[in-house]
């Protein structure tokens, strides 16, 4: 019962609370209409000063100017007096100017010369008083050269030596001057009528047929504080007085034309004046009538429109949520971005900018829909131009825009309109926040079945979206650094240690291994200086990302490079190689590169020895074919590469024993060396050091520093092994910190092509 009770209240409550409503209106409503009527009578006086005015200005610039023809030709008429000759040279050139319809000269016999002849006009004009009125343009006035005819004449005196010896008239036709000025009115709705002040006769009268005299307004209604009187009396103001042929109110303003003596006169009609606002209080009691419909149906969406809001408010809150612990919860973006595409219903939600963060959310049963490559590229560089445009339109740094594929766009971007339609997107609704640095970050859905309630969520959320990823991106910039090559941009070996026990786990298939060296860097820093050096990592830097775009790519230290390649064919990985030495080659540089492939990577580490031993087999053999081609080149030197066998090294020691530094016969397998000649050339002792160390150490203090990496290459006894079982004779020259220059070659011993027995050769140069 008082539940009961309690919605009866507040039922009774809304009642009265409507009824209040209503009766407030009312008061608005005829506060309103009687605003309108006022504003719009005062609008129409406004009105009609302007148009006066208009009118007025036209004229008064069209009867002067028209005057001031009249007095260049008044000066040529007073030179031809002047030279005793006929008028007639200046009748047989005059054309119509302006209102001008024709000309003619009052002598001072009272004689009147026109192009057809001369009339007598003594007792009908007198020169002498038209001589005392200078200037003038008259009003309605008798033709002088035809009877029951009035015409307007504009006159202007013929002096000669401040003598004036004629009268040159202009002839203004009422019809050509009614005509004008009819239209004119016309135009503007409005009566207009002109008349000489002095004597009250109309020259211009829109609404009767005849002219006659302003004097027939004197028997009229006027209202207020206006009279005929008033108006004939004063220069100009308003006046309002009833129609006697309507019975309506005429709103009137009058205006004298200075230098003429004209009065002119624009009225219009009440009818005229509120017709437009008869029209909007018609409208305001028809919406009188249905406002209470209105006011309840505004309330039943206004609920409604509440709901959604705190809808969208609660699906905003869990969006900040995520992005709060966004540092702490790496897939936060896509869990905020899917958050977004649930509640707008949406194919998909997109966030991106213009420092190149992207990230994406589709739908599952959209995935067939995802953009890639070119396609999205394409898309984001849209998106972008036309949020660069809404900002240019609105100067605002947030805003939300909406693009469909309808005839707008088909006229205005058929490119676009038609990806657009190829995609099947239907509307892609979106966010944009640009700064002070011009950097735009875009947050939108794709096809959202719920676009309003989306503007409202893309409106909340957008800006914490931007500095949410804004956040991300600025504090990771210590881990990016530090997992980061600074000259190359490429991941560091910092990052290459954290990905080895990734790809382990992930044991991905068709993966590549490359261990690239680049040739000849300490040369080039040596003659060219270290920026050469620079700008030679840089670029094959930026060249492994144009060719393995998507891979990882690792500068494991000054001038070596690793790449992971997952999912690709082998071949396609050595086609992929080839294609980068190629164009490594159109700027003189060369590298050294070792691959390893697994169907199915199960041990990243063994890949990567594996690549690093068949690398420096690649450098080794650069080595040998630069010193080859030396070889080739010079006329002093017999020696031929050649796989080589015992007896041809005996006789070789016996015949050239004065140009060897030193021979040591080495065990690749035991690491183990014996000297066969000059043992004093490496200091080796063979109780106390492997070769490898010892020849490590020779390396170090006796050899120019140019030729290290060289040299050290001679160190990797697999790659050695690997290229003498395939009949290669290693071999390298270099020069020694004396600058003395040494030829090193290695002989296999072995009658079997094995690689277990070597002999190195030390020659002099």
């Amino acid at each position: 019962m008082a539940l009961t009770y309690e919605r009866k209240k507040r039922k009774q409550t809304n009642v009265l609370q409507t009824i209040i409503a209503v009766f407030l209106l009312c008061i608005v409503f005829l506060n309103m209409v009687g605003y309108f009527y006022q504003t719009a009578e005062k609008e129409a006086y406004e009105n009609l000063h302007v148009q006066t005015k208009q009118i007025k200005d036209d004229m008064q610039l069209q009867l002067l100017s028209d005057r001031e023809n009249l007095a260049t030709m008044a000066s040529f008429a007073a030179k031809l007096y002047t030279d005793g000759e006929s008028y007639n040279l200046m009748f047989d050139s005059f054309k119509p100017i302006g209102l001008i319809e024709n000309i003619g000269i009052l002598t001072s016999d009272n004689t009147f010369i026109t192009k057809a002849g001369s009339l007598d006009l003594n007792g009908r004009i007198s020169f002498e008083e038209e001589k005392a009125k200078g200037e003038y343009i008259s009003g309605r006035v008798a033709d002088l050269t035809k009877d029951n005819y009035e015409i307007i004449r504009s006159a202007v005196p013929i002096k000669v030596e401040d003598d004036v010896v004629g009268i040159l008239y202009g002839v203004i036709k009422l019809d050509v001057l009614g005509r004008k000025y009819n239209t004119m009115a016309k135009e503007l709705d409005a009566q207009l009528f002109v008349y000489d002040k002095e004597s009250g006769n109309l020259v211009i009268d829109t609404i009767h047929d005849k002219l006659g005299n302003i004097s027939f307004l004197k028997d009229r209604k006027y209202n207020d504080d206006y009279s005929y009187e008033k108006m004939m009396s004063t220069d100009k103001g308003y006046t309002s007085f009833v129609s006697k042929y309507t019975g309506e109110d005429l709103y009137v303003h009058y205006s004298t034309l200075e230098d003429i003596g004209w009065m002119i006169t624009l009225a219009r009609y009440e009818s005229q004046v509120f017709a437009k606002t008869r029209t909007i209080s018609w409208i305001l009691f028809t919406a009188f009538f249905v406002m209470v419909v209105i006011m309840l149906l505004y309330t039943l969406i206004l609920i409604a429109n509440e709901r959604r809001r705190n809808q969208a408010m609660m699906c905003a809150s869990n969006v900040r949520k995520l992005l709060l612990e966004i540092n702490q919860q790496h897939n936060n973006i896509s869990q905020a971005l899917k958050q977004l595409c649930l509640f707008a219903k949406s194919r998909s939600a997109i966030f991106f900018d213009t420092d190149g963060e992207d990230y994406n959310y589709f739908m599952p049963e959209y995935e067939n829909n995802i953009l890639l490559d070119k396609e999205r590229k394409y898309f984001i560089s849209e998106l972008f131009r036309y949020a660069a445009e809404l900002y240019k339109a609105n100067n605002s740094t947030v805003g939300v825009m909406c693009i469909k594929p309808n005839e707008h766009l088909a006229k205005t971007n058929v490119d676009f309109y038609d990806f657009l339609n190829a995609n099947d997107i239907e509307e892609v609704l979106f966010a944009l926040i640009t700064d002070q640095n011009n950097h735009v970050t875009i947050l939108g859905a794709v096809n959202p079945k719920k676009s309003k309630d989306t503007r409202i969520l893309l409106e909340e959320v957008a800006v914490c979206f931007s500095i949410a990823v804004y956040n991300k991106k600025h504090l990771n910039k210590t881990e990016i650094a530090a997992t980061t090559d600074s000259l190359t941009g490429v991941s560091n070996r910092v990052t290459y240690k954290r990905d080895l026990l990734t790809f382990d786990e992930m044991m991905p298939e068709k993966f590549s291994c490359l261990y690239i060296d680049v040739n000849e860097l300490h040369l080039r820093n040596n003659k060219y200086g270290h920026a050469a050096g620079d700008e030679m990592l840089l670029y094959i830097a930026n060249t492994l990302k144009e060719i393995f775009f998507g891979q990882h790519i690792y500068r494991m230290g000054g001038d070596e490079f690793l790449v992971f390649i997952q999912n690709t064919d082998q071949e396609a990985v050595k086609t992929s190689i080839e294609l980068f030495i190629e164009q490594l080659k159109t700027m003189d540089y060369h590298v050294a590169i070792g691959m390893s492939y697994r169907t199915q990577n199960t041990d990243t580490e063994e890949m990567v020895k594996e690549a690093e031993i068949r690398m420096y087999e690649a450098k080794a053999q650069y080595y040998q074919n630069k010193e080859q081609q030396s070889i080739s080149k010079s006329e002093d030197k017999g020696y031929v590469q050649t796989k080589t066998g015992i007896r041809e090294i005996d006789a070789m020691i016996s015949v050239m024993k004065d140009h060897y530094n030193g021979i040591y016969r080495v065990s690749l397998e035991t690491d183990r060396a014996h000297r066969i000649l000059m043992p004093a050339y490496l200091g080796y002792n063979e109780n106390e050091e492997h070769f490898s160390k010892l020849l490590a150490k020779y390396i170090e203090e006796s050899v120019d520093s140019d030729f290290h990496r060289a040299i050290m290459s001679f160190l990797n006894y697999d790659a050695l092994k690997r290229q003498i079982s395939e009949g290669k004779v290693p071999k390298i020259t270099y020069k020694k910190t004396n600058s003395e220059t040494v030829i090193l070659s290695i002989y296999s011993l072995n009658s079997d092509d094995s690689a277990g027995e070597t002999l190195w050769v030390f020659a002099k140069d």
